[in-house]
């Protein structure tokens, strides 16, 4: 008889599977926990020295099938355009993976799930053929099967904003005056920090059995974005 005990759950929205705990194997959990409410309550480094051990040894670059990608905005933020193609932000402001004035661009790669993400129905979608071949970006999916549990859990609560035994610490970070996106910024900025150019994730809006990815690419090789736009961008509305 068998007197182990596993608990994995597999998120109906992101398609991650994580193990929480297991009685023969010790997991991260609590250590990550414990190491998030001391970056949030005491700005403790050692949140940044665990991830960074893990970063260090991370090697899954991303290889996909079609490098298609798209980025939308509401279409309130037409007025605002100064040409027919949608880059990034020529003022970045704080984002889940880049600091106020960090140059970033955001991608997603199954358009319908752009409506959840900008919480519109009327948006404005920009196509994008990605040079994957080219930049070095972390595959952190579902679908990489070799990423560590540790690295998952961590992404995991950084997307979900919240440990997981519920401590909400984007909602303190805010209640401290800070930005809300300090636990995500921090996972990226090591991953900026040993020349990744990019993190490819899971969407925080999937349903069960459809689920999608974000593509979020950093540094001056976003200045390259015009080579990768396909076309002028075009206007989608939710059925």
């Amino acid at each position: 008889m068998r007197d182990d005990l596993v608990l994995e759950v597999k998120s109906a929205k992101t398609n991650r599977l994580i193990k929480h705990s297991d009685s023969m194997e010790e997991t991260d959990a609590g250590l990550i926990e414990e190491l998030i409410v001391n970056y949030v309550e005491h700005e403790s480094y050692h949140l940044g020295s665990y991830i960074e051990l893990l970063v260090k040894s991370f090697s899954n670059r991303l290889i996909l099938p079609s490098p298609i990608f798209f980025r939308g905005i509401d279409i309130s933020v037409k007025v605002k355009l100064t040409s027919d193609q949608i880059g990034p932000s020529p003022c970045p402001t704080d984002g889940r993976y880049n600091k106020s004035g960090e140059k970033s661009i955001y991608l997603i790669d199954t358009i319908d799930f752009l409506y959840p993400e900008l919480n519109s129905s009327i948006i404005l979608v920009q196509r994008y053929n990605t040079p994957l071949d080219a930049m070095q970006i972390a595959d952190l999916s579902p679908s990489n099967k070799s990423l560590c549990n540790s690295l998952a859990l961590a992404f995991d609560m950084a997307e979900r904003g919240m440990t997981s035994s519920g401590y909400v610490f984007e909602r303190e970070l805010e209640n401290r005056g800070k930005s809300r996106y300090l636990v995500s910024q921090l996972l990226s900025s090591l991953f900026k920090k040993y020349g990744w150019d990019g993190i490819y994730i899971p969407g925080v809006h999937g349903e069960q059995r459809r689920h999608y990815h974000n593509l979020t690419i950093y540094g001056t090789i976003v200045d390259e974005w015009e080579a990768w736009a396909n076309g002028p961008y075009f206007l989608k509305q939710k059925k």
